[in-house]
């Protein structure tokens, strides 16, 4: 390691030491008086109030964390006694809350869904960024025609390309709406997987997160 980057190290270590020693809420200059002697020594033509800001800064990269929840998400009879979320009410309330973007990957899609595919179609009406990935579209035309007449800027339709290996599938189950909210499960987007199977999922959402609107897709799909 060069003697540059065991420096910077040691500025680190210092700083983190003392933000976790005697707090960060209120800055204090003689709370923080090794790290600011250990920035001093190594950048010796930074001013006081240079040094200052330089640990104010560091303070602040210190507490920006990204916090996530967890919660389990079942489908299953009543008389499951299990604390968790239902599949279908998580379904439709992704959907519905969608603010920008919504991703998902189906790869049994039934009539049962075809409530909520209204929902996809009216969200990209409205500039929600709808991204569809599908198993096998011209076997769910039926259900995905309505879509496919709509496709444009805010939707697309995505068609998984099984190359040589006929038995290869999009097997995948998952929901990312907004960049912060992923629903992963093993539930179909039908009637069996949102209601009347045994299924298993989890919802993970992220706060303070940032939420890009994803355009890219892989070269195993074909736009529909």
């Amino acid at each position: 390691m060069r003697d540059g980057n065991i420096g910077i190290a040691i500025i680190v270590e210092t700083l983190v030491t003392e933000i976790e020693r005697f707090g960060e809420s209120n800055f204090d200059v003689q709370v923080f008086k090794k790290s600011y002697l250990s920035i001093k020594d190594k950048f010796p033509s930074l001013t006081e109030e240079e040094i200052y800001n330089v640990i104010q800064m560091a303070i602040s990269l210190y507490n920006y964390k990204v916090h996530e929840n967890v919660e389990l998400v079942i489908t299953a009879p009543n008389s499951f006694k299990l604390k968790a979320l239902k599949t279908s009410i998580v379904v439709h309330e992704l959907i519905s809350n969608a603010q920008k973007s919504i991703t998902l990957t189906g790869y049994s899609i039934s009539e049962y869904f075809a409530e909520l595919l209204e929902e996809l179609l009216d969200k990209s009406r409205k500039g929600v960024y709808v991204n569809l990935y599908v198993n096998d579209f011209a076997g769910k035309q039926e259900q995905l025609d309505k879509l496919e007449v709509y496709k444009g800027r805010f939707l697309n339709i995505y068609d998984y390309n099984k190359g040589a290996d006929k038995m290869a599938a999009l097997h995948a189950k998952i929901i990312v709406v907004d960049g912060h909210k992923t629903f992963i499960s093993s539930s179909n987007l039908s009637y069996h997987g949102l209601e009347g199977n045994i299924e298993m999922g989890v919802l993970i959402v992220y706060f303070d997160a940032k939420t890009p609107l994803a355009r890219t897709y892989s070269s195993s799909f074909t736009e529909i």
